[in-house]
Order: structure tokens, then C-alpha cells, then sequence
């Protein structure tokens, strides 16, 4: 089955008040579980006077690495709420803090909950979400004379194109496609150039899908 999941563009950040407390949800894009921790300890350092970092993150194609933290809010009213918004618009490769300022006045643990995934809820909204996926990489050499079949297959069954390389004789192109296509994409290019193309296979590897 071919794995295909949302994360977000780029670095995103929204601030709400609840009864006198400010909460400030930044969500970041994030490839590993030492990225993850370095730009929470950047959000830890940027907000170093506010109450609570409280944060979830969620890394990799079959989301494997998870993790979250009340930070010394109730357990449960924090955490995992925010945790519960990712999963709510299947997001990976993800990083989100909610950084507490206290205002006063106590909301108790229903509404932290609501406080905390409310404002995880409204920076994931306000985000740019982008696709990726899981893809396999596919080298194709061919004749310049089959460039318009090669093309015609590329185009129809929208395969990326990751580079494009020239010897004297051949086009070489370096495409993404998704590991469920390889043997149909494959014996495509071989009967339209008939037998022509020099195809292989590289890594497999997680790439935006837009």
C-alpha cells in the first residue's frame, strides 16, 4: 500500500487568550526526532519566562515516533490533546508547541483541554498543509527518438520528474513514483520504446507530493 500523509510547509504561529492566559501554538515541519528536540529548546529559549511548553510531535511515514508532554500541566489536559489535533488531520513530520503564559485565573482540567487543543486546532488551520509520500526513485535512459512516447507516459500517469540528465545519444531521467506503480510504469516504458529505455530502480525515500 503506498503511504501517502500531510505535514505542514513551514514554520506557523497563532496566539489565542483564555480568561487572562495567552497561549501561543507554533507548529514546524520536522524530518527527525533531534530536529524536533532542537526547535522546541528554540521555542523553550524564545519564550523562556512563560509557564508551560507543552508540545506533540509526530515523525515519519508510518508514524512511529511519537511523543508529547503536559509540561507540568494536570495530566492529560495538555499533551495528548495536542497530539489528538495532529492525528485529527493525519499529520507527520510535524512539531507542535503550545506555550503557556498564566493569566490568573484557573481554567481547571476541562477547560486546559479545550484551551490546549483549541489552540493547536487554530495554528494547524492557519498552516500551509502540504502532501508527502513515500516514493520509489526510477532512472530511465533512452533515445532522444523516443522522447515524445517517454513523455506521453510520464504526463498521463503524473510521474515526477526529479532530474534530467543528457549523454550524447540518450535522454536520462531520474523520476519519483509511488512504489505501487513500478512494475505497470516499468513495462509501459519498455513496450512504448520498444525495448529501447535502460530502466533501474534507486532508494526509496519521503518527498513533498503536490
Amino acid at each position: 500500500m503506498d503511504e501517502i500523509y500531510s505535514s505542514v510547509q513551514a514554520l506557523t504561529t497563532v496566539q489565542i487568550k483564555i480568561e487572562g492566559s495567552r497561549f501561543i501554538a507554533d507548529v514546524f515541519p520536522v524530518l527527525t526526532e533531534e530536529d524536533a528536540k532542537e526547535k522546541l529548546d528554540t521555542i523553550r529559549k524564545k519564550y523562556f519566562d512563560a509557564t508551560h511548553h507543552c508540545f506533540a510531535y509526530v515523525i515519519g511515514v508510518e508514524k512511529k515516533i511519537v511523543r508529547y508532554s503536559d509540561d507540568g500541566e494536570p495530566s492529560g489536559t495538555a499533551g495528548v490533546k495536542i497530539h489528538s489535533s495532529l492525528q485529527a488531520k493525519n499529520l507527520s513530520d510535524v512539531l507542535l508547541v503550545v506555550t503557556r503564559y498564566f493569566g490568573g485565573t484557573k481554567l481547571g482540567v476541562g477547560g486546559l483541554g479545550r484551551a490546549y487543543f483549541e489552540s493547536a486546532e487554530n495554528v494547524i488551520d492557519q498552516a500551509t498543509i502540504i502532501s508527502k509520500a513515500l516514493i520509489q526513485e526510477m532512472q530511465i535512459a533512452f533515445p532522444f527518438a523516443e522522447t515524445n512516447p517517454v513523455m506521453n507516459i510520464i504526463h498521463s500517469h503524473k510521474l515526477k520528474i526529479a532530474a534530467t540528465n543528457y549523454s550524447d545519444e540518450r535522454s536520462i531521467l531520474t523520476l519519483y513514483i509511488l512504489p505501487s506503480q513500478s512494475t505497470s510504469v516499468r513495462d509501459l516504458f519498455v513496450n512504448a520504446t520498444r525495448g529501447s529505455s535502460e530502466i533501474s530502480f534507486g532508494e526509496k525515500k519521503t518527498v513533498n507530493w503536490q
